[in-house]
């Protein structure tokens, strides 16, 4: 019996000590699931890397509570979670450069529409002077749109989004706000619709699109190759870039930190 017992803790020391080499060797990388953060860092981190939230928020927590050691995230909403949380910052490096865009049912005809009214606001110098009002802090008024939808003789344009995504999406008070939510705006008022937005999981907007519940999706979208087989997309609109958000005094202070072998995308 005693050499049994003496066997079973040797197992059990052994089991300790390589369970506590394997916890201490990992980076855990937070992201909003099915972002283009979550795809680009399970593709070059493994899946072990990644623990996924539904929002940028929650991962952020996630990271101030210890529990990942980094969030990967778009630089825009990365600048409001570190300006509101003195004791984390962006690292310096770029993690990724995309395009935004809005997304369609595949085959859509209002896709042509949006396209046209896109390119002209681009061109007048509209999408700019929205851009700069919530990244340049250019002064001018912020446009909402009602939470609840008003009524009116006008067809609806249905926007799915998901609001947690300042500047580009967001709520305060009764209204949704950002660059996303004023662009589909003056999308919608040169078409003649009214613009309808439905608040919903990240993930949920492009099956939402594809099956026709929602006329369109905008939240900060990048055009990749898995999406455009399942959704079509308009002309881009805005460039974001992927960050890294990290803690002050962490173990991660560059981009390299992250794997010895890794390179920033071009």
């Amino acid at each position: 019996m005693k050499k049994f017992a003496a066997l079973i803790l040797a197992i059990l020391m052994i089991t300790v000590i390589f369970a506590g080499c394997g916890s201490s060797d990992g980076i855990k990388i937070g992201v909003q699931t099915t972002t283009t953060g979550d795809i680009y860092a399970s593709g070059d981190f493994g899946e072990d890397a990644i623990t996924r939230y539904d929002n940028g928020a929650l991962a952020v927590e996630a990271l101030k509570n210890g529990k990942v050691d980094c969030v990967i995230i778009d630089n825009e909403p990365a600048k409001s979670y570190v300006a509101a949380n003195t004791d984390l910052k962006i690292l310096e490096t770029e993690y990724a450069v995309e395009d935004y865009a809005i997304c369609f049912q595949k085959g859509s005809k209002l896709k042509a529409d949006v396209d046209a009214a896109l390119k002209a606001l681009i061109d007048d110098g509209s999408v700019k002077k929205i851009v700069d009002k919530y990244i340049n802090a250019s002064g001018e008024a912020l446009v909402g749109v009602p939470v609840t939808a008003v009524d009116t003789d006008k067809p609806n344009l249905v926007m799915a989004t998901n609001a947690e995504f300042p500047p580009y999406e967001y709520i305060d008070g009764d209204k949704y706000y950002g660059i996303d939510v004023e662009v589909a705006k003056i999308i919608a008022d040169k078409l003649g619709y009214d613009l309808v937005i439905e608040n919903v999981a990240f993930d949920s907007i492009i099956p939402g699109v594809q099956t026709g519940k929602y006329s369109m999706g905008m939240a900060g979208m990048t055009v990749t190759e898995d999406r455009l087989k399942e959704v079509d997309f308009s002309s881009t609109y805005a460039t974001g870039i992927q960050v890294v958000i990290v803690k002050e005094g962490g173990k991660i202070n560059v981009i390299e930190d992250l794997d010895p072998y890794y390179l920033p995308k071009e």
